[in-house]
């Protein structure tokens, strides 16, 4: 592509965001997913940016003065979240399994569309994922595998789900999946219980990848979320 292309590209992208309140910044892929109805969708995966913010002048005291946001920085500027109990999780799970941040997910998200042997994971119980979730999970909540002999056949699915068979020998893992993990926050303890319950039960480790940030960083940095 030439130098005259990209030019008149970044000219309709500019005056595209001058008439549109929200553009999608620079990394951004299509990614599909099951709805609760069964139906296939698609959505746009980016980080929303309100091009009003950027005509405000922000500094040290708007962000941090008092409350955090301040009371007089524009709504349309704020991502709000709640403050709640849980249990600060370490940086890493385990040594082999990779800590993914915001890009890195979007990375995962856009192999998967063509690669049937990866599986994005919301390991939150069933009304948090229908209340709102990232799009191209799947959920399989960790209590299918923490709370043992009360999920069975929940359980069974979701191994399958996972690309896990049983054998007479116990767990056969080599055609399992290579799984990016997921739950509320920092503070979530769901997706480390299921990483850790699978490690258990002989899950490989180097086909884990483990979204630290959870739902509430992906939501405090202005990602695209659904209600499946």
């Amino acid at each position: 592509m030439g130098w005259k292309s990209i030019l008149f590209i970044s000219l309709l992208t500019f005056s595209y965001a001058q008439e549109t309140p929200k553009m999608l910044h620079a990394h951004s892929i299509e990614v599909k997913y099951t709805a609760m109805d069964g139906s296939v969708k698609e959505v746009t995966v980016a980080r929303d940016s309100d091009l009003r913010c950027r005509d405000i002048p922000f500094d040290g005291k708007t962000f941090w003065s008092e409350e955090y946001p301040l009371k007089t920085v524009p709504e349309f500027c704020k991502k709000s979240f709640i403050t709640t109990a849980g249990q600060l999780s370490p940086m890493k799970i385990d040594e082999k399994i990779d800590t993914y941040g915001e890009l890195e997910v979007l990375e995962f998200l856009d192999e998967m569309q063509e690669d049937q042997n990866m599986l994005f994971v919301d390991s939150r119980k069933k009304e948090w994922y229908e209340a709102r979730t990232i799009p191209g999970s799947h959920n399989i909540p960790f209590i299918y595998f923490t709370e043992k002999g009360k999920w069975e056949k929940k359980k069974q699915e979701a191994l399958t789900l996972l690309g896990i068979k049983i054998t007479k020998e116990g767990y056969d893992f080599s055609e399992a999946k290579t799984v990016l993990f997921f739950c509320n926050g920092v503070w979530c303890r769901q997706s480390p219980q299921m990483i850790e319950a699978l490690l258990e039960m002989g899950y490989p480790p180097e086909k884990m990848k483990w979204y630290r940030g959870g739902l509430q960083s992906w939501l405090n940095v202005g990602m695209t979320s659904i209600i499946p």
